[in-house]
This record gives structure tokens, sequence and C-alpha cells, in this order.
């Protein structure tokens, strides 16, 4: 394994990178496209080859800083969203489009025109599809809009309001859904989930609080986002900006097949916040479990990665990529590497030799409460390295990281904590 900061200016005058997004694939091969969204105002699309880029294209509309891009599941159209409080549809042009007055347009490889705009008036922070059909955004109002999204013609999209939440006292700071549900996080301190039901939509819970103790970090966490995630499956759901009763850093983790239960377990031990959650699109085999997951846990400065398995595992970490806080990661849609954005300006890559999570499933598995397990879990109490075998990875040998450290500090173990029921 090894991890690599991509040394280009990805965005004009090394403006902030806010979000990163790989285009699903209709089967488990890399992703052909990779898109920012940047502080520049401006979206671009690469091509990733191993450690360097390839450019394609920057998608050119919006006013102000752009903090979130998404492809839709079919991969077929782009929305972005910003400070101009607009959300762009996009979709890739049979032909390529130059714009004479913008320099970077000699290089095109391909052009993305809009054929949507839904204007909302206010800042908006994040936002995700649910299915093929709607988008829910956050924004800075403190609000929830979810929107339709209905084809007229090949070339034009429209977006219609179907519901709107106010309950939040807070910016919206990030959204996710899988399977029927919708969660949000807001710098209130507090998540909530929605469920679908076709076009009824409905708050089915909002979490704050494990008796007197508030389990997620107050308004002035130094980070714009709270991007939690949601499972491929939809059996987990990860939240950053997490709070233990020592008031140190931690992920919660909850079972979606038993949200009144509360988390049920909480990974402790970061030295600073968690800010962004992603789940690798892909399931492996498990000795134990129908099959494991990986997921990968942004903190503002290094990024660790987990599995599903023996509670909720810890495989490795990488740190010192950046400069600046992380923004946004993503995997790639094969499991094989990982893209980590950063305020910085910059993109780290990091790659996983075949076989590092066991051997990839292929065929469609059915949801099984195994993993998302309605029953208490064994408290965990190890919190030592244990003792390694030969060829197997550790917290802190599972990367080969490519920057050298200025000062070398004992690294902290990250180690899961399992809460009772």
């Amino acid at each position: 394994m090894d991890a690599t900061t991509i040394a280009v200016h990805w965005h004009d005058e090394n403006k902030p990178i806010y979000s990163v997004d790989f285009q699903p694939t209709k089967d488990q091969s890399k992703s052909l496209r990779l898109a920012t969204a940047g502080g520049d105002n401006n979206v671009r699309i690469w091509k990733v080859i191993e450690n360097s880029v390839e450019y394609l294209s920057t998608l050119i509309k919006h006013t102000q800083a752009v903090n979130v891009v998404r492809f839709n599941p079919r991969g077929d159209l782009i929305a972005t969203a910003g400070d101009d409080g607009h959300i762009f549809l996009w979709k890739k042009s049979e032909t390529i489009i130059k714009d004479l007055t913008n320099e970077n347009d000699d290089e095109l490889k391909e052009s993305w025109q809009v054929v949507g705009n839904i204007t909302i008036g206010t800042e908006l922070v994040d936002l995700c599809w649910c299915e093929n059909n709607f988008i829910a955004v956050g924004s800075m109002d403190n609000v929830l809009r979810i929107f339709r999204i209905r084809e007229k013609e090949s070339t034009k999209y429209t977006g219609t309001l179907i519901k709107t939440f106010e309950d939040n006292d807070h910016i919206l700071q990030g959204v996710t859904y899988s399977n029927k549900y919708l969660f949000t996080q807001s710098a209130d301190r507090t998540v909530t989930i929605y469920k679908f039901e076709g076009e009824d939509i409905s708050k089915v819970q909002k979490f704050q609080k494990i008796g007197n103790l508030q389990m997620y970090q107050p308004e002035n966490l130094q980070s714009f986002f709270r991007r939690l995630k949601a499972s491929p499956d939809g059996s987990l759901l990860v939240t950053p900006a997490g709070l233990d009763e020592t008031t140190s850093h931690c992920v919660y983790i909850y079972s979606i097949n038993n949200l009144p239960s509360g988390p049920i377990a909480r990974l402790t031990g970061f030295t600073k916040p968690a800010v962004a959650i992603s789940f690798s699109p892909v399931k492996y085999n498990s000795p134990s479990l129908p099959y494991s997951m990986i997921f990968a846990v942004a903190t503002l400065d290094s990024v660790l990665i987990y599995s599903t398995e023996d509670d909720f595992k810890p495989l490795g970490q990488v740190s010192n990529l950046h400069y600046q806080a992380i923004s946004d990661l993503v995997w790639d849609k094969d499991g094989s590497r990982l893209i980590i954005g950063s305020i910085d300006g910059f993109c780290s890559i990091v790659n996983f030799n075949e076989g590092a999570f066991n051997t990839p499933i292929t065929e469609v598995i059915q949801l099984d409460d195994s993993i998302s397990t309605k029953t208490p879990l064994k408290e965990s109490t190890n919190t030592k390295a244990s003792p390694t075998k030969a060829n197997t990875p550790t917290i802190d040998s599972f990367f080969n990281n490519t920057k050298q450290k200025k000062d070398k500090k004992e690294k902290k173990r990250i180690t899961p904590t399992l809460i009772p029921q």
C-alpha cells in the first residue's frame, strides 16, 4: 500500500478542494472519471492513472465556491452546489465545446453542459442523490430540502421541491442516503434520520445525547463539513465529529436496522476531530460474517481504515499528506484506491494492493442482520496492539507514507469501543 500527494495545481491559485467524487461503474471496475470541486468556483473532471491525473474538462457556471460535487448512481449526471445558492445538473456533451476565453480549454478532452438549474438562494454545503430521482441538500440557513429530478428532454432536467425540513438549529454540514433512509448531520450537534416511502418522506429520529453526554462537537468545530456516510448495503451509519465522556474525539456507528437503540459502537483515540467518512463500494469474503465492508475515517490531518470484521478492527492509517485540513474523501468503485481532498488545494491517492482486504465478492448479497446486529456487542477492552504475524499489516505499518514527518511523535492507537444496549 502507498499514499501519494499528487503534485499538480488542481484548481486556480491553489484554491481549496472542497469535494471529490468518482463516477460510478456498472461493475467493480475502476472509475472512468474523478470530479473535484473547488474554491475557485469551478468543477474539474480528471482521469486518474496510477499516481497521476489526466485533465479532461472544467465545468464553469458557479459564481462562488463549489462545496460539493456528486455523480448520480447511474453516473450520467453530476450535481454541484455551492455558496452561490445554485444546484447545477451536468451531462457529458457528445461534442467538445471550447470557450476561447478560458485558457484551460486548450487542453480540453471533453465537455459537460448544464442541463438543469435549481436556485435556492442561500449557501449550500452538502448534497446527495437519493436513488436517481431525488436530491437532498443541506444549507447554511439550517434547512434540509429534497427535490424530485425529472428528465424533460435529453438535454433538460427539472427539480421540483417536494419536502422541506426546518427542525435544525444550525448549519446542515453533511447528508447521505442508503436503502430508503436519508441521514443528516448538523452543527447543532445532532444526527437526524428520515425515511423515504415514495415521495412521502418523514422524520424518524434525532440523536444528540447519550444520557447527559453530548455526542457531537459544538459549532466551533474547525471544519465546514461533517460528512457522515451510510454503508452501501444500508446496514450501517458512521458519523464523524464525535465526542466521548472525556471529550476526546471519536466516531459513532449505528445499526440502521435498529436505530432506536442508538449507536452500537464508538471508535476512539483520534488526535483530531473526524470530519468525513467513506465506504468502499466492494464487499469482501469474511470468515465470520456473510461479507465484510471497509470504510475510511478522515480526521483533519489523517485517514484511518477500518473493517466491519472483528468488532470494527482498525487496519491502518496514513498521516502528513496535507498541509491543511482534509475536506472530503472517496473510494474508487473497485475498492483499489482512495482519493483524499484538502483545503490546501491538493489531492492524495492511497493505493491498496490486490488482496489487501480479502477476496472481493462480485455477486449481489442481500442485506443481512449479522453486520448490523440488533443485539448488544461485546465490550472491547484490549487497546494494545496484538502481536503481529509475518506479513500481517499493523496500524503503524499498513501504509507506506511517501512524505516524511518533520517531528516524529508516537502514534496514538485508534481502538473501537462497543456500546452496550
